[in-house]
């Protein structure tokens, strides 16, 4: 169903998108005033890499420095909602018509047919796309859509779905696991739900089995591998595992750099995923560190498909994701500082994810602080839980939906680990990763 593009046909489609945008961008411009004509891939791996960092300074509204065309027949969306350091992305309304039928080419892999009946629970509203694409998709499937969201109360959410009952719940991990926690305490019958779809975070196998409980007859899959920067960027035929994907390579141009050795990752080794998204012209994406660790799958996938097949492995940089928001981890930081030095209070500190609970369906967040005096400093522990759940809403809002425990604590000065080469403290340990 996706069309496989050999590796020098992407390279020229990429191409195109670096002449247009150094043509018609003065943020591109100026990123590659240094860079000549793009003859081969030895030249192509000379761009330098775009940045979030970049993309969130650059973008619409305040400055177009980025965009290409005029503000005229386009949509505007964030990847954030409403954490406050959304970046905003533009698009023309063609772009966005490529953009859902890619989409939906992979739903359709999954299984979701026209005389589905699917419930909308993502979340609406900030400006997120995935709510309103979604509807999109599935209006090119066919597909029948009860566009519910999870904005609401859950016991309204319930109601919806017990009344209409949709044989296919698209959500957040987050929703589905409350959705779950619901049914099974309230010995509801969810044996009419037949698939799951998840997106926007991971899914260990431990709290897919936990839904499984919920919904005996559902089957439990990533929807894709997308981002509202770029789109679609991986897709799962049959054979695929819950962390595999295919390329969609008419669509992106997919790399793996290894940023410690600097370098182009060959088949099985892990870096950093680079995306150019070849569709896109108004505001071009172009090797854009997606910001998630990734290795090629060794060997061809048994379905038949040439487009590669990458391995998912986490998250790298200093950031998480929780409820489908990227998390800086100087928000973290943010929320610490004020009671740095208050009784022996360190700077240094280490934030732990893990995946918890009898069936591992929860998620147990600790901020492990070094101090000179721990016993004394832990009269601070509320305090700053109170203000990591301020600074961070998804936090907040997973401890009351009782999905998320969260702990502080006070280790002595040291105890944190140290890497034996620089000697920093890996301030997150995101311990979901890869599960």
């Amino acid at each position: 169903m996706f069309k496989y593009l050999e590796e020098e046909k992407r390279l020229e489609k990429a191409r195109k998108i670096f002449l247009h945008a150094k043509k018609n961008s003065k943020f591109y411009e100026e990123k590659y005033k240094n860079i000549d004509e793009i003859e081969n891939y030895k030249d192509w791996v000379k761009v330098p890499f775009l940045t979030r960092t970049e993309l969130f300074n650059n973008s619409y509204p305040k400055t177009r420095s980025m965009l290409t065309y005029p503000i005229k027949k386009m949509l505007i969306t964030s990847t954030g909602g409403s954490s406050g350091i959304a970046r905003y992305g533009v698009m023309t309304y063609q772009e966005y018509e490529e953009f859902v039928n890619v989409q939906a080419k992979a739903m359709k892999l999954l299984g979701i047919k026209e005389d589905d009946i699917v419930a909308n629970l993502f979340v609406a509203g900030n400006l997120w796309p995935t709510f309103f694409s979604v509807a999109d998709v599935l209006k090119k499937i066919g597909a029948v859509h009860l566009p519910i969201s999870s904005n609401i109360n859950v016991d309204q959410i319930i109601k919806y779905i017990l009344e209409f009952k949709p044989n296919v719940l698209l959500s957040l991990p987050t929703v589905l696991i409350f959705l779950a926690d619901k049914f099974l305490s309230e010995n509801l019958d969810g044996n009419f739900i037949k698939f799951l779809g998840y997106a926007g975070e991971h899914l260990s196998k431990s709290a897919q089995e936990y839904l499984k409980k919920a919904f005996k007859n559902a089957k439990t899959f990533a929807l894709a591998y997308s981002s509202a920067d770029c789109g679609l960027m991986g897709y799962q035929c049959n054979k695929c595992k819950s962390n595999e994907y295919h390329v969609p390579t008419d669509f992106q141009f997919v790399e793996i750099y290894d940023f410690e050795r600097e370098k182009i990752c060959g088949k099985g080794e892990t870096g950093e995923v680079i995306v150019t998204n070849l569709a896109r012209f108004s505001q071009p994406i172009i090797r854009y560190r997606i910001g998630d660790l990734a290795q090629w799958k060794d060997f061809p996938c048994s379905c038949g498909d040439k487009n590669p097949v990458f391995i998912l492995k986490g998250r790298a940089g200093a950031d998480f994701k929780i409820g489908g928001e990227y998390i800086s981890m100087q928000r973290v930081e943010r929320a610490l500082s004020t009671f740095v030095s208050r009784d022996g209070i360190s700077a240094n500190y280490q934030l732990s994810i893990e995946d918890v609970g009898e069936e591992r369906e929860k998620l147990k967040i600790t901020l492990t602080v070094e101090s000179s005096t721990p016993d004394i400093s832990s009269k601070w522990r509320e305090k700053i839980a109170e203000n990591l759940m301020k600074e961070i809403e998804p936090i907040k809002v997973g401890v009351e939906m009782d999905y998320v425990y969260l702990n502080v604590e006070f280790v002595k000065l040291g105890s944190l680990e140290r890497s034996p080469i620089t000697g920093k403290i890996k301030n997150l340990k995101d311990k979901r990763a890869g599960v």
